[in-house]
């Protein structure tokens, strides 16, 4: 707070380093992108009395509560559960933040998901549907190869036309200064929105990926195509 209050970059980064894991760091960066607040407050600014009224406090396990009140008249604050873990070297770092729209709420079960496989063999609907839980869980689970293991997925299911509109319509979304995972239609899948994910057949080989984003109403919807080579579905078009 003190770092970002007297605008010292430098200091501010520095302890971002040291105090979040890599994979957090990197999803901090992804949720400021969705959010457009920073995660570790759920602000865009910070305030002397903020920093004053700062407390913490141990809720279960792994997980602690920060909070802190804007100002004096301030009288429901702001409370953001953090999860800790401490790595081979006995370092420990934060390693995930509920963002806004989980609220208070926390514990192992909500990242504790089941890991999932991809079924291209059986019929459309199951592959988009395992298809996209496995690429969601991908981000759910936070790993250092991330971004190889997204990759990785598009290479296989994804066909050459696919992964060409895939590309560029990625580098459409950096060049907007914007970046979005047009697999997601976000720059982000975080664990809270895992339960929600939806898969719709709209006919014509067609279907609609859907999943709420937070409790006010806000869903994102993708619109894929699938196609069949040798006996194996692929996605072959995005909307």
């Amino acid at each position: 707070m003190k770092a970002i209050e007297t605008c010292n970059q430098k200091e501010e980064n520095k302890l971002l380093q040291d105090f979040l894991t890599p994979e957090m760091q990197e999803k901090k960066g992804r949720l400021v992108q969705v959010t457009g607040s920073d995660p570790l407050l759920r602000a865009q600014d910070v305030s002397e009395y903020g920093r004053q009224s700062l407390a913490c406090r141990h809720l279960d396990g792994s997980w602690y509560e920060v909070s802190y009140r804007w100002d004096e008249s301030d009288t429901v604050g702001i409370k953001i559960p953090v999860r800790i873990k401490t790595d081979a070297k006995g370092k420990t770092r934060i390693c995930y933040v509920t963002p806004y729209w989980g609220g208070s709420s926390y514990g192992d079960s909500l990242l504790d998901i089941a890991e999932q496989t991809v079924d291209d063999g059986k019929d459309a609907e199951t592959f988009v549907a395992t298809f996209f839980k496995t690429y969601a869980y991908n981000y759910v689970k936070m790993q250092p190869t991330l971004e190889q293991e997204l990759g990785l997925l598009r290479q296989t299911y994804c066909t050459a036309d696919m992964l060409g509109k895939y590309n560029a319509l990625s580098q459409q979304y950096m060049d907007d200064a914007s970046p979005v995972d047009p697999l997601i239609g976000c720059a982000d899948f975080d664990a809270f929105w895992y339960s929600s994910l939806r898969v719709k057949p709209l006919g014509k080989n067609w279907f609609e990926l859907s999943y709420n984003a937070d409790a006010n109403g806000w869903s994102i919807h993708v619109k894929v195509m699938v196609s069949e080579q040798n006996g194996k579905y692929r996605i072959s078009d995005l909307e």
